[in-house]
């Protein structure tokens, strides 16, 4: 059985996969993490006789520290001279102490409602029914 923050973090790997599709040959692992550590992945691809990728850390907090940065820097990407660094984070959360040279990606399972980390449902869901219209 897994815990609440492994979904979590399946939730963020689905999200991944959508900016990140495997038909386009990117691959995405997940970074083993010390204690403490927000989760990191790894997402590569060789393209063109060339590699490219990026390192992804994701943060569910709703201010992001910038010492965060330091773990992007951490996580390594074999064979690409210069990979990116996205930040996921939750849609609400404040990423404004966060350098310009990091992107950051909004997720679109997870905001803040105030406070509360909450789980958004699929716009569908999210979207009340309205009644037919009756016709006149």
């Amino acid at each position: 059985m897994g815990s609440n923050e492994d979904i979590m973090h399946e939730f963020v790997r689905r999200e991944l996969k959508r900016l990140y599709p495997t038909v386009d040959g990117w691959q995405i692992k997940p970074v083993p993490r010390a204690e403490g550590e927000e989760q990191c992945f790894l997402v590569t691809r060789r393209i063109l006789g060339r590699s490219e990728g990026a390192n992804v850390v994701v943060s569910f907090e709703q201010k992001v520290d910038p010492a965060i940065v330091d773990q992007l820097k951490s996580c390594k990407v074999s064979g690409v001279s210069n990979p990116g660094k996205v930040l996921v984070v939750p849609r609400g959360a404040d990423t404004s102490d966060i350098p310009d040279d990091v992107r950051t990606l909004e997720m679109q399972s997870f905001g803040f409602d105030g406070d509360e980390l909450i789980w958004l449902k699929r716009r569908a869901q999210m979207s009340e029914k309205t009644p037919a219209k009756e016709s006149a």
